[in-house]
């Protein structure tokens, strides 16, 4: 076989003292996703020459073709992609093998459709869209791990064969499971962590309108009630199951593919969604997390009328922060190449010249060390006939085409980017119990929504680069105090030990804010009887005496701090300061509450905790990230619009900084420091207008 050489390979980081897996690589690079079983074969070696000819040296394959590798049961072929995989080799074209498990074959549906996903009346998901599987079916599982192994066995040995991602974008479409297996895993998994019923019933509270379990042959997942109001702390188990599910089906494609994979060869997959605690996914069965990017989802039309403010395309760089705080630097298996649609309602419009150049330099800019494209040619066939790749259905060039040609010689220009890191003082603090229990907890829902909303704005439009860093038993003292800020904007599920843990972070210097809503539930999200805010009292010195939610009748509350009004969104904890050390910083002005403590700071050891007794607008957030003197880090190098974003990158003692511009006008940007634009190799300083959509990589030597 012909050698191709690897340029991936993987290795873990550190995060503080704990840690993380991420990509490892020599140089930027690009890819794209392909289905040699759309196509001709007289297509696939001119595709793969034309694929280099633009800089794509990594092609993604099979993810959906199970029925290639396995017609009927039990019988398995090689055939077909072994004559693609000879071109590829052919061909110098390295190459990701997915696992097909994200469609079972027709075959497999209809013969064992105890394999399928079911509603929450328990009606069966048929075969004939994707992922209408159900994670927990033996049956199911011993399938899969069959066409894995088959899959592994061959194709390891490829000298080609760079990596492996599992199935395709768990938890996509449906992230909720009511099949016959998962009611019977959902008792096997609760009887594992509770032991005896006795327990069972006291931490999920079902002594609540006779709910109690006298037998574990009564207990089900979440079925059709009254309003659909399940019991809140067993639908909160139920979110830790689902993700406990998506791991162990994972992990058990992971295993075997580990068997046969050489050194080098890494396991993967693509994300992110709804119920999977990705950091325990990746530190158990994965080397690093890709994520899929599709920005053009910021302009989809919509029922409502859009909004004048909105970040459209920008917002992406939140997930792509969430991509970061699991894999530091990571990959991008399906980043967006033309307008996206299917034929059941999705529409997005194409792309404007420049914005998928914006897109891959927004990507590179968070940690992204691969791109991969979605897709090199629109399909002429199925539900995605609207989702448009590089190629159009014509096969003829285009300027998208023309844009991948310049995508190409700006990732040559940066390509030894490959490992720097994104460089922020500035983090948000999350946690999967959380997120999961705001599925059913609508005043947490609702304040969380905002609050992630107005800090992601608030960072982004004062040019503070910001991280996410999702708390859980393994995260230490050492990677909080790589922040100078940390902002846990609705912690309603929080521990002792974790209270303990940001106490500490507080006393050796570090700033904490907490909002409303903060520690009234246990880890069960059962509502103890103490004073709120629960183990955040004597971390912020604070106790809530009243709270309440915001009526739409209500005006909008606002807090005076110090003079200066900041506004006080959608639930309102009415707070008093306790201690020595606690100060009330700013009072409500409006409601029945006016005057009445808003915000209180304690000072422990070198640091700071603040309690804000309210939601955080995009007016809020920045407020406290100017008077508290964090917003805006790099104002003495660049000095930028808000319709520009800023991120940097650090690697060998130079910083990277990546001006990005979302608008179709041009930016006036003033560059204060003489620096390299390693996109044109041009000198900048003073005044400088950016292209729209255009992108500037300045570098900074800091020796």
């Amino acid at each position: 076989m012909i050698s191709v050489h690897r340029i991936f390979s993987h290795k873990q980081n550190k995060r503080g003292d704990v840690s993380v897996k991420s990509i490892h690589q020599e140089a930027l690079t690009l890819g794209v996703c392909y289905y040699p079983e759309h196509w001709k074969e007289s297509l696939w070696r001119e595709d793969l020459q034309r694929m280099k000819a633009y800089g794509l040296t990594v092609i993604r394959i099979a993810e959906f073709a199970w029925n290639k590798f396995e017609p009927e049961e039990g019988v398995y072929t090689f055939e077909f992609f072994d004559r693609f995989m000879q071109v590829a080799l052919e061909e110098q074209m390295q190459v990701i093998f997915c696992t097909p498990t994200a469609t079972p074959p027709a075959w497999l549906s209809e013969k064992y459709p105890e394999i399928l996903n079911a509603d929450l009346d328990g009606t069966l998901y048929r075969h004939g869209m994707r992922r209408h599987y159900n994670y927990n079916s033996p049956v199911y599982r011993r399938f899969c791990a069959g066409i894995v192994e088959k899959l592994a066995a061959h194709y390891c040995p490829y000298p080609n064969v760079i990596g492996w991602q599992i199935d395709n974008e768990l938890n996509c479409e449906k992230d909720v499971f009511y099949s016959e297996s998962d009611h019977l895993a959902f008792r096997t998994y609760l009887k594992e962590k509770y032991k005896t019923l006795d327990n069972l019933n006291e931490c999920l509270g079902t002594v609540f309108w006779n709910q109690t379990y006298s037998d574990w042959n009564q207990i089900f997942l979440p079925r059709p009630t009254y309003q659909n109001s399940a019991n809140p702390h067993l639908a909160l188990e139920e979110r830790k199951f689902i993700s406990h599910s998506v791991i162990e089906f994972a992990d058990l494609q992971a295993q075997i593919i580990r068997r046969y994979a050489p050194k080098g060869q890494y396991i993967t997959t693509n994300g992110l969604f709804g119920h999977v605690d990705y950091d325990e996914l990746v530190e158990r069965s994965l080397d690093f997390i890709m994520y899929d990017s599709y920005p053009l989802f910021g302009f989809e039309r919509k029922d409502q009328p859009p909004k004048k403010d909105d970040l459209k395309d920008r917002n992406w760089s939140w997930n792509l922060t969430r991509a970061r705080a699991i894999s530091p630097n990571f990959g991008i298996m399906e980043q967006q190449s033309g307008a996206g649609g299917w034929v059941s309602g999705i529409a997005t419009p194409m792309p404007k010249p420049g914005q998928i150049r914006l897109w891959t330099m927004q990507s590179i800019a968070h940690g992204a060390d691969y791109i991969g494209y979605f897709r090199w040619r629109t399909s002429w066939i199925g539900t995605e006939i609207y989702w448009h790749g590089w190629n159009d259905y014509s096969n003829q060039p285009n300027r998208r085409l023309e844009e991948l040609k310049g995508i190409h010689h700006d990732v040559a220009a940066i390509e030894r980017l490959a490992g720097a890191k994104y460089q922020a003082r500035v983090a948000v603090l999350k946690d999967y119990p959380n997120e999961w229990d705001g599925d059913t907890d609508q005043w947490s829902a609702q304040v969380n929504r905002l609050s992630d909303k107005g800090w992601f704005e608030a960072a982004q439009l004062t040019h503070t680069p910001c991280d996410f860093l999702y708390l859980n038993e393994t995260v230490t003292l050492q990677a909080l105090c790589q922040y100078d800020l940390l902002v846990y904007p609705h912690a309603v599920i929080l521990t002792e030990c974790t209270a303990n843990l940001l106490r500490r972070y507080v006393k050796q210097g570090g700033t904490l804010i907490l909002g409303c809503r903060t520690g009234y539930k246990d880890e069960y999200g059962r509502c103890p009887m103490r004073p709120m805010p629960g183990f955040a009292a004597d971390l912020c010195g604070v106790e809530v005496t009243d709270y309440t939610y915001l009526s739409p009748y209500d005006e909008m509350e606002q807090a005076d701090w110090n003079g200066s009004m900041i506004e006080a969104p959608l639930f309102n904890d009415i707070l008093e300061a306790h201690g020595s050390t606690a100060k009330a910083e700013a009072v409500y002005r409006g409601n029945y509450y006016d005057g009445k403590p808003a915000l209180v700071s304690n000072k422990i050891g070198r640091g700071t905790a603040y309690y804000y007794g309210a939601a955080f607008s995009r007016q809020t957030a920045e407020a406290f990230l100017h008077k508290l003197q964090f917003a805006a880090p790099y104002q003495g190098i660049l000095e930028l619009p808000e319709d520009c974003e800023l991120a940097v990158r650090q690697k060998d003692g130079t910083n990277y900084y990546f001006v990005l511009n979302y608008k179709e006008h041009e930016a006036r940007i003033s560059v204060k420091k003489r620096m390299t634009n390693l996109l044109t190799d041009e000198q900048i300083t003073g005044p400088y207008e950016l292209a729209p959509y255009g992108v500037l990589v300045l570098k900074e030597s800091l020796a």
